[in-house]
Order: structure tokens, then sequence, then C-alpha cells
């Protein structure tokens, strides 16, 4: 079992328990931490670039501003690190209390647990798309506010990927707006507009969507 960012390597973690309450992981964020097996790193990393290969194809098939648009998320995508990410309650307390928390873990597992971020990351059809303040009470709609959103873009609705891997859509326009906020380490993302009769924009907005929410901590 390897620990990052410490980058400390730990023996005879035989249960989750046994991994959470280790005394170096103390003041770790759990909201934000994420535990992985190598096995299914491989498959999400097959995934990931399945989807790269995907963003490429798409944008041939496009000129202009929308190729731009598309190639201009690839090279967002491509910085993203992929895990194979198991999607388990990893606090402490929580484990601690459950029985059925406190799962075996059989296999070669990483375990990312840092600080908690002050910021929020945007990524997807913007024109500046990277690292925000993170703002306690503002909604996903407001920190859209100002930002030009490129060509092929879904102007109602953004996706939140929460630190913890679960996703909401989120109402951004001025018809629809409802307020949804983010947390600290929040993923927002704004995706491919549907399309009549082409219905591959929104599998690789389900395809963007699986690579966010499997993301390895920076």
């Amino acid at each position: 079992m390897t620990i990052y960012p410490q980058n400390q390597t730990i023996k005879n973690v035989e249960r989750l328990a046994d991994l959470v309450t280790q005394p170096s992981l103390a003041n770790a964020w759990w909201p934000g931490a994420v535990i992985s097996e190598k096995q299914a790193t491989a498959v999400a990393e097959q995934q990931h670039q399945k989807l790269l290969a995907s963003l490429s194809a798409l944008a041939a098939g496009e000129d202009g501003d929308d190729a731009a648009a598309i190639n201009g998320v690839r090279q967002q995508m491509q910085a993203v690190h992929v895990t194979g990410r198991q999607f388990v309650d990893l606090d402490p307390d929580w484990v601690r209390v459950h029985p059925r928390a406190n799962v075996p873990l059989q296999g070669d597992y990483s375990l990312w647990a840092g600080v908690q971020p002050a910021t929020i990351t945007l990524v997807g059809l913007v024109s500046s798309p990277g690292a925000k303040p993170f703002v306690a009470g503002r909604s996903a709609d407001e920190y859209l506010d100002g930002i030009d959103k490129l060509s092929g873009a879904d102007r109602s609705f953004a996706w939140v990927i929460y630190p913890d891997g679960k996703t909401q859509k989120a109402p951004v326009a001025y018809w629809n707006n409802r307020h949804v906020e983010l947390t600290p380490g929040s993923i927002l993302f704004v995706g491919f507009k549907e399309r009549l009769l082409n219905s591959d924009f929104e599998q690789m907005n389900q395809q963007i969507l699986h690579s966010l929410t499997h993301r390895r901590p920076d």
C-alpha cells in the first residue's frame, strides 16, 4: 500500500480501518481522498485513452470553431491522470462505526490523501479552463459568470463532479437556473450540447465524466 503525496509505503493493511486510522493520516482531508486498485487503474487508463482517441476522431469530423473547441477539450483531458478509484466511504469515523464499511483490502492499492484545496477546477468548452478560487456559497452558474463558452457548448447545464466522485447536473441558464453549490476541490464541467440525430456528443460527455470521476488528485 502506497500513500500519496507523502509517497509512504505501509504494510499489514488487511482492512480499510487499518488504513484510514494510520497516525500519518491524522490531518488528511477525507472528502477528497481517493483509494485505487492496480487492476482497476489499468482499465481506467484504457478507457481514458479511448476517450482521447474519440475526441481526436470527433474533431477530425468537424471544422473551424467546432474542431478547435473539441481539440481544446482534448488537451485538457490529456493533462488528467486517472486511476482505478474504488467508491467507498473513507471517513475513519464512519468506517469504525459501520462494520460493513470496513472492507478487506485484497490487491495492490494506493491512497491519495492530501489537504483541503482552496480552489475548484473549470473544465470543458470554456475560454479559460483551470483552477478558480473556491468561494463558499457560490453556485455553479456564478462560477460561470464572465466565462465565455466555446462553439458547441451546452449553455443550459453544467456538470459538478464533487471530490468524493459523485456528480450532479446543474441548470445554469437564466431560464432554468437552480442554486447548486460546489465544495472545495470540485470540478465544474461544461460539456457538449446534445445534437439532434447525433448521439456522439452525449456519449462524449459521459466518457469525460467517467474520466473526471476517476481523476487522480494532484
